[in-house]
């Protein structure tokens, strides 16, 4: 009788279980291809939850909205602001954004300012049950959104 060593066999246990965790059902793959799908984006206003880690404030709205077209647009707290953004698979960034001159206090405009800086260093979204995470650089998450 031929006897497999012990090694051998944990080696193609390993190889057998690795190959079966790397196929996924098609509804898997299909919701990974959902999460990174620019059209992902264009489902009507996005409310800012989080930025920097922090919560929204639920009175004063950061909003967002993506166009067919590749525009823009949504209220930065004070001001709205239009303007364009360049989006592929899982891949997003915003070109410059026009806004409208109002005044407020000191920490709404100084809300403002740093939610219309964190859009400037998005590099990446990813959405995933109803939640639109919108990454810099270096994959770190700085706007959180729902609807």
């Amino acid at each position: 009788m031929l006897q497999t060593p012990p090694r051998l066999l944990a080696t193609l246990l390993l190889a057998l279980l690795l190959t079966g965790c790397s196929s996924q059902p098609a509804w898997v793959e299909a919701e990974r291809r959902a999460q990174t799908d620019p059209a992902s984006l264009r489902t009507g206003t996005w409310v800012c939850v989080s930025m920097a880690g922090q919560g929204a404030d639920p009175d004063q709205p950061l909003t967002l909205e993506f166009a067919p077209d590749g525009g823009v647009s949504g209220h930065s707290g004070v001001n709205r602001f239009a303007g364009s953004c360049s989006a592929g698979t899982g891949r997003l960034e915003f070109g410059a954004l026009a806004s409208t001159k109002m005044g407020a206090s000191p920490e709404r405009m100084d809300r403002e300012r740093r939610y219309l800086e964190a859009l400037a260093s998005v590099r990446g979204f990813s959405v995933q049950g109803g939640l639109l995470r919108l990454n810099d650089g270096g994959g770190r998450t700085v706007l959180e959104f729902s609807h």
